[in-house]
């Protein structure tokens, strides 16, 4: 996995959204799906296949409506020409990363093809927020359609890779235009190419579809990560910008401060932060983790300050919201 850090000191939201772009692209290498930076609030929308080179990540970072934000938006694809995005997962209240307008204050970036966290100190306040995939629970396998498919009843799809389906279980299929649950009833890994047969399917989709357990498991923060965030889709889909609600918990039941420093070596104990989505009891799911951020104590150690483990080195920071948290170098 390539994963990168840095920190750095920004002259004013536009610098921040700048440098983010900058950072993404250049070091990251992200791709420059969309380059709106001459509109009236600039933004880009940055694309990611990420570390697998099988992921759709699109995220749009804009200058807010507000004072002191960058509106962060996830979306399941973007129309790079007539710039629309479809299927988003967002608050226009909530999810942006917060900045100064004009004046001068600290970042920190940590990212991979997968995901972005960005800190940003803002007078003596640190605020995190996470946007990009997460370290999904579920199986990230996909199958790829061979040919345009039409709505419909037991619907025979050629796949290039059927082998990853088992019958009469329920997968999520999706394009750039649509996503839904499917069940499959059937599979054919005997055929050129592999086919599965499916009970309904509700929309068209066209050739280059993925289907698998969780093709696309993006999500974009709140301000004040981790904590809520929205999603691009759920087990079932999509339903709107705000419909797929989520969020975070460390995996510490509350013991983080009994272990920080636990008194046997003198440690700090790091617990990965869990995504779970919970809106709504209908889709209530323990999805996956953050990539590459930690809840911690804070009794060992003080924002800014850096711990060793093994060959890695993490940042630890106060969080807005988030709490202690410790975020690999």
């Amino acid at each position: 996995m390539a994963y990168f850090s840095t920190q750095g000191t920004a002259s004013g939201r536009l610098d921040l959204l700048n440098r983010i772009k900058d950072f993404l692209v250049t070091t990251v290498d992200w791709t420059l799906h969309d380059d709106q930076s001459a509109d009236a609030r600039p933004y880009y929308v940055l694309k990611s296949v990420g570390e697998s080179g099988a992921e759709d990540i699109y995220l749009s970072f804009r200058i807010g409506t507000s004072s002191g934000r960058i509106e962060v938006y996830a979306y399941q694809y973007w129309d790079n020409t007539t710039q629309t995005g479809v299927n988003g997962g967002y608050s226009s209240s909530y999810t942006y990363l917060r900045a100064s307008d004009t004046s001068d204050f600290i970042y920190w970036f940590y990212a991979d093809l997968d995901h972005l966290f960005v800190v940003s100190k803002i007078v003596s306040t640190y605020y995190g927020h996470y946007s990009g995939s997460i370290k999904r629970f579920w199986s990230s396998a996909v199958a790829i359609t061979q040919s345009a498919i039409v709505s419909g009843s037991a619907v025979v799809m050629p796949v290039n890779d059927a082998s990853i389906f088992t019958p009469d279980l329920h997968y999520i299929i999706k394009d750039n235009a649509n996503i839904e649950r499917v069940k499959i009833t059937a599979i054919d890994t005997a055929s050129t190419p592999n086919t599965v047969t499916i009970e309904a399917l509700t929309k068209d989709y066209a050739a280059g579809s993925k289907i698998g357990e969780d093709p696309q498991p993006v999500i974009t923060g709140y301000y004040n990560m981790p904590s809520t965030f929205y999603a691009v889709n759920k087990f079932d889909g999509w339903a709107s910008a705000t419909g797929q609600k989520g969020r975070c918990g460390a995996a510490h039941g509350n013991l983080q401060a009994d272990a920080d420093p636990e008194r046997r070596y003198n440690t700090t104990i790091l617990f990965p932060w869990l995504v779970s989505m919970y809106g709504s009891t209908s889709y209530h799911e323990l999805r996956g983790e953050l990539i590459e951020i930690y809840s911690t104590g804070g009794g060992n150690v003080a924002s800014e300050d850096t711990i060793e483990i093994g060959l890695d080195t993490y940042r630890v920071f106060s969080l807005s919201g988030g709490g202690w948290c410790a975020i690999k170098e």
